[in-house]
């Protein structure tokens, strides 16, 4: 899905958007401009708009001098129309809150609240930018710098900036990319769709450093000792090949799991492909491991402050169930101050601080889990279908995997 998303009346500014259009993709690429002319052949147009405009990062709105008093064939005015293609965007925009720019071309001005139908009165309080004709490369170039800076949009274009400005601008990307997963989950997967193969690098560096993060945590959480006379070095060379080994794991069951969900859908949607599942399977298991992550480091050290020995004897124990044949009834060690020093004061206040983070998580993994029905255009009972029998395949992996075991 593309970034950019292009809004314009043809009868308005069709000339100007298409020259800010060539502006646009001959910086950033073709694939990060989206205009209605993309829509294939007998697809919902309606469905094609919203679903590029909620995954986009900024709608930029042409107005011209007809923009706002533009006429049917009845003599209506456009924008009074609910079916209105121009009011549906903007609309749209609103809702999923992406951010709009106004671009402002052949001398038009911003319509004031009072001239726009209620539904859309707060486009007038956007901050536009003007497109004129006598400085018009200047003023594209203003606006190119708006988009990388202000929303971390890439360019395919060599950078002019410095290899310092780059770099700030590499770390700025970044960082509004995780915003972004984490507010709207759905939007960043899907601008992460362009079928590129740094999609896939992209997805996958993301579920390799969020393992990592998220075992880091619990090796921090866990604060297990390696020995009482252990020195410094093998200290940090056993917490290095726990979360090697953590990694691998980690990696390894990410991909059992988005074989599966690939799979399921493949079932489903005859239409999902196996990459593109991959691709959204490692967002959303890379967030959800992090959510899970989080969570279990601070219920850690909320044990920590009841019984600070609890979460060794509990380490201990796992080992040793995991080296028994079987494990007792009573394997599981017990709180030793719990009676004593019941959960209050800071150890509640963090014990209800890790539900709480669970709880995030679990709702963020719903909605980015609608990331797959997005990517595909499927309807919900094929996504129904999906998560049904991936779910049943991998109830079918743990039974078979307690059975071998």
């Amino acid at each position: 899905m593309a970034e950019i998303f292009l809004s314009y009346r043809r009868q308005d500014s069709q000339s100007a958007t298409g020259r800010l259009a060539d502006a646009l993709e001959a910086h950033f690429g073709d694939d990060r401009v989206f205009r209605d002319r993309e829509i294939a052949a007998g697809e919902d147009f309606v469905e094609a708009i919203r679903r590029s405009v909620e995954s986009s990062t900024v709608v930029l709105v042409v107005v011209g001098r007809q923009w706002l008093g533009a006429t049917d064939a009845t003599g209506r005015r456009r924008l009074d129309d609910p079916a209105d293609f121009v009011r549906l965007e903007i609309e749209l925009a609103l809702a999923a809150r992406v951010a709009i720019v106004p671009v402002l071309v052949e001398g038009a001005t911003m319509p004031s609240a009072a001239e726009l139908p209620p539904s859309i009165a707060e486009f007038s309080r956007c901050q536009a930018i003007e497109l004129s004709d006598a400085r018009w490369r200047y003023d594209a170039d203003r606006l190119i710098e708006t988009l990388e800076k202000r929303f971390a949009i890439e360019s395919e274009a060599a950078p002019r900036a410095p290899n310092a400005a780059a770099t700030t601008g590499a770390l700025t990307r970044i960082a509004a990319d995780l915003i972004d997963l984490a507010i709207h989950p759905t939007r960043l997967i899907a601008r992460r769709q362009t079928g590129r193969a740094s999609d896939a690098a992209r997805a996958f560096g993301f579920l390799a450093a969020a393992i990592l993060v998220g075992n880091l945590a619990l090796l921090v959480g866990l604060d297990v000792p390696v020995g009482p006379d252990a020195s410094l070095g093998l200290a940090v060379l056993s917490s290095a090949s726990w979360l090697i080994a953590g990694e691998l794991v980690g990696l390894l069951l990410a991909g059992l799991l988005a074989g599966a969900l690939s799979l399921a859908w493949r079932v489903a949607d005859r239409v999902a492909g196996y990459r593109r599942v991959g691709l959204v399977a490692a967002y959303v298991y890379g967030g959800a491991w992090l959510g899970l992550c989080a969570g279990a480091l601070v219920l850690g050290s909320a044990v920590q402050l009841v019984d600070p020995g609890f979460l060794n004897r509990l380490v201990g124990a796992l080992h040793v169930a995991a080296s028994a044949a079987t494990a007792s009834p009573g394997w599981m060690p017990q709180l030793r101050e719990f009676d004593a020093a019941p959960f209050r004061g800071p150890a509640a206040v963090l014990l209800l601080l890790a539900f709480a983070i669970w709880l995030v998580t679990a709702g963020w993994c719903v909605a980015a889990w609608s990331a797959f029905r997005q990517a595909f255009g499927a309807s919900r009972s094929q996504a129904w279908a999906a998560t049904s029998i991936w779910a049943g395949l991998v109830g079918a992996l743990l039974w078979l995997g307690a059975r071998v075991g």
